[in-house]
């Protein structure tokens, strides 16, 4: 079965430079060197699709399966389901992290099913000091200090625990040290981790702040070539419009808004609302 890529697949190939070493020690996910990322689309014997969040490939041969909760996930089944067939398809050992923003305190990490058990590693991103991770980035960002932690810090900051600020403050500050990160690259690596990660849980008024300071141009270029390339080659001019429709498709899957999918494919409002129809 011949899989296309997907839309969180191109921000997954910039995951893989953002998040080197152990950058993501920060949020405690300690002892994964990412290698590369992974298609997220997981073939199945009745030809449908399954989608896990992201996907990466650690220096130790495992794969990395991170999970995105915003509420509590009352039973493993799912996770489960989608870590079997990826173990089927890559032939891999596997590590799953479930990472919980909101207010989730708390939920199962194993399944005992009689002959076999599963596990899960949960990390509860609401539990981190949001206060210190962003005065560290700050001071960071005063001395020229940055470092792969502070794209970290600065990408999942917003989910984290605050006691000094209130979080729509901390959610401009973000926005203020994302302005002053010390390049392109590391914007755009910043932007990655933020659309990658956060996309599905932020309000679409802060997904538009975000939008105007990071633009994500070389993002943006790669979905259109993705596409020119796939469609072109078979000599179609509805091709590049096809190829659109089916990035809106799968970007509303994934709980992106309209303004996000006419921005980031050049459909029209009234298309993409007639996609989300469909997709809804």
């Amino acid at each position: 079965m011949n899989i296309p890529r997907n839309a969180n697949d191109i921000v997954a190939k910039h995951l893989t430079g953002a998040v080197p070493h152990g950058a993501l020690e920060v949020i405690g996910i300690h002892d994964a060197n990412v290698v590369r990322a992974l298609p997220t689309e997981i073939p199945k014997v009745e030809v449908r699709q399954e989608y896990t969040d992201v996907m990466l490939e650690l220096e130790d041969g495992r794969l990395l399966h991170l999970e995105f909760q915003t509420t509590r996930e009352p039973a493993l089944y799912r996770f489960l389901a989608y870590d079997v067939a990826i173990a089927e398809r890559y032939r891999r050992k596997l590590r799953t992290v479930v990472l919980y923003t909101g207010d989730v305190q708390e939920a199962p990490s194993q399944l005992d099913a009689g002959s076999f058990q599963y596990s899960v590693e949960n990390v509860y991103l609401n539990r981190l000091d949001g206060d210190a991770a962003l005065e560290t980035v700050k001071r960071h960002l005063a001395t020229d200090e940055w470092t792969e932690q502070d794209r970290v810090r600065l990408s999942f900051a917003f989910h984290m625990h605050f006691t000094k600020r209130e979080r729509d403050v901390a959610f401009e500050e973000i926005v203020d040290m994302v302005r002053r990160v010390p390049d392109r690259d590391e914007q755009n690596y910043v932007a990655a981790l933020i659309l990658g990660f956060s996309a599905r849980i932020l309000a679409p008024e802060q997904k538009e702040r975000l939008r105007e300071v990071l633009k994500m141009t070389e993002l943006l270029r790669e979905f259109e070539e993705e596409f020119k390339e796939k469609w072109m080659k078979q000599g179609l001019q509805q091709g590049l419009q096809q190829g659109k429709r089916e990035v809106a498709e799968r970007m509303f899957r994934k709980g992106a808004s309209v303004a996000d999918v006419v921005e980031l494919t050049g459909l029209s409002e009234e298309e993409a609302k007639e996609i989300r129809k469909k997709v809804n």
